[in-house]
């Protein structure tokens, strides 16, 4: 079993990597911990891109950490189709959040499209979602539960 030391870390390609930065930050309330530039060298040989790129991360009041990845030279364009599960290989990011309503709220005064019909829905008794898209059309699913003890005991 992989032993993690630290909260999850998930990294996003992005391209305006100010407005997802205030998105992440002034909209989801998220923290910028650091911005660095990495090389065009150290990137290629990692594996990242042949042309360098910057990298910022934001954490949640939980811990975990999201990366946002400018490359420096432009990446191909992101094509996830209409519904989030309509490609293989989408990926949606979820939050398990205390009020979704205040949530969605906060996020319906910007332009990111909300996918839920009605911003938000039962999905099943006591479990309370929104899809949503940042402004770069990846998916965020914001989640409540009535009584989060049944969904992850060992949370509590």
């Amino acid at each position: 079993m992989l032993k993690m030391i630290a909260p999850f870390e998930m990294g996003i390609c992005v391209d305006d990597l100010e407005n997802m930065i205030a998105f992440y930050g002034d909209v989801l309330g998220f923290k910028l911990i650091s911005k660095i530039d990495v090389p065009a060298d150290k990137s290629y040989e990692a594996g990242f891109t042949s042309g360098g790129y910057t990298i910022v991360r934001m954490q949640t009041n939980y811990g975990e950490r999201i990366k946002l990845v400018r490359p420096m030279t432009s990446a191909n364009p992101r094509t996830s189709g209409k519904e989030v599960l309509s490609k293989k290989g989408n990926v949606f990011l979820t939050f398990i959040v205390e009020d979704l309503k205040h949530t969605v709220s906060r996020i319906k005064d910007t332009d990111a499209p909300i996918r839920t019909q009605g911003s938000i829905m039962e999905v099943r008794d006591g479990v309370f979602l929104s899809i949503i898209d940042d402004p770069e059309g990846n998916h965020l699913e914001f989640v409540e539960y009535s009584d989060i003890t049944n969904y992850r005991p060992d949370l509590v």
